[in-house]
């Protein structure tokens, strides 16, 4: 009778194996060639999205497929190959986003930062990574889900915010994602080459945060004549508290550029820093700073008016966050309050900044310029 030996149960091993071995080398080929079409895939995808929104689409990618294998185990080896990539997903996604946002050179900017009056300071780290534009289109979708603008006016202003965040405009740093805080005032800064006894405008931002879109308005239509100076806040843009006021003022009485000629600094505000501006007006130690006062598509309560302040408001008549009717009965309360005030308006929703903003930096002009020349 024949005996199996310990040499035939080896031989055994081997021949089971070699099936198995060359399954897993067609496998690791495989898998190479799917590592490399996903790496192509990624980077088609980065250029027809931006850094920042693929590397968040990949990280809600591997999160999802990270809960379906703990939700529904599959097979060991399909367990091993969903883990496999989602572990290539994340490190494709963070690479790229680190890489890309590191290397990049900044393009010569109009706005300069600066934190705490040092006019050499770096921006926080993460307004360097994120690029403006993309943050700006995904605040604007999270904004649409918790229903503070949708509709016919999200269209509306994802079409603006996309054409004045053009391919070309690179602004840096992401001016969003910077904030004031109690011991680090910051805000950017842009100085004519006109000598010095300079005339400055102060902008105040809205809700959402600074925006470098807003800037570039009032830099194409004042930047060779004025200094332009812009606090940051926070997202809200409440000016009007006691923590915004106190940005203002430090930024006015600490920090402007030496070419500031202080009896012609006026002060605009947008939005809620319209209503800021508005509470600014009424404060008396903090108003004679101003020259004079204009508010777009905004304004606040009158309680204590300054008297003998110069005003522009301008609004919409199709603004429905900052009704006409109720501008222009504030309006009124300001006039019987000896407050001298000239109201503007177009036939614009709350972005008229944006749809309308030669007319209204035209407007904003002409009525700038009587007030500069009795200041000569």
């Amino acid at each position: 009778m024949w005996q199996a030996t310990p040499t035939d149960d080896i031989d055994r091993e081997i021949a089971a194996m070699k099936p198995v071995g060359r399954g897993r080398v067609v496998a690791r080929i495989l898998g190479a060639i799917a590592l490399v079409l996903l790496a192509a895939a990624q980077l088609l995808f980065v250029a027809a999205n931006g850094v920042t929104a693929s590397t968040l689409t990949l990280g809600a990618l591997s999160v999802a497929i990270c809960l379906t294998t703990m939700v529904r185990p599959p097979p060991d080896g399909a367990r091993r190959v969903a883990w496999i990539t989602t572990t290539a997903l994340c490190l494709m996604g963070v690479s790229t986003f680190v890489v890309v946002r590191f290397r990049a050179v900044p393009p010569p900017q109009e706005f300069r930062f600066v934190d705490e009056g040092r006019r050499d300071a770096s921006p926080p780290w993460l307004s360097r990574l994120a690029d403006e534009r993309e943050t700006v289109l995904a605040g604007l979708y999270f904004s649409e889900s918790l229903g503070f603008v949708k509709g016919r006016e999200r269209d509306h202003l994802d079409q603006l915010l996309r054409n004045a965040y053009s391919e070309s405009s690179r602004p840096w740093p992401n001016a969003v994602l910077v904030e004031s805080s109690s011991h680090a005032l910051r805000h950017l800064e842009h100085v004519p080459s006109s000598g010095t006894a300079v005339p400055c405008i102060v902008f105040l931002h809205g809700f959402g945060g600074q925006l470098t879109a807003y800037l570039r308005v009032l830099h194409q239509a004042f930047g060779d004549r004025f200094v332009i100076v812009a606090p940051f806040l926070d997202y809200t843009g409440a000016f009007w508290t006691p923590r915004g006021k106190s940005v203002v003022s430090a930024l006015v009485t600490k920090h402007l550029p030496a070419e500031v000629d202080r009896a012609r600094i006026f002060l605009i505000g947008l939005s809620n820093g319209a209503v800021g501006a508005t509470a600014i007006l009424q404060d008396p130690e903090l108003a004679q700073q101003f020259r004079g006062f204009v508010l777009v598509s905004g304004i606040g309560e009158v309680v204590q008016p300054n008297l003998g302040a110069n005003v522009l408001l301008i609004a919409g008549t199709k603004d429905t966050r900052f009704p006409l009717d109720d501008i222009q009965r504030t309006t009124e309360t300001l006039r019987g309050s000896g407050v001298h005030v000239k109201i503007e308006t177009f036939p614009a929703d709350h972005f008229l900044w944006l749809s309308h903003a030669r007319e209204m930096t035209t407007t904003i002009d002409g009525w700038l310029s009587p007030q500069l020349q009795e200041q000569e």
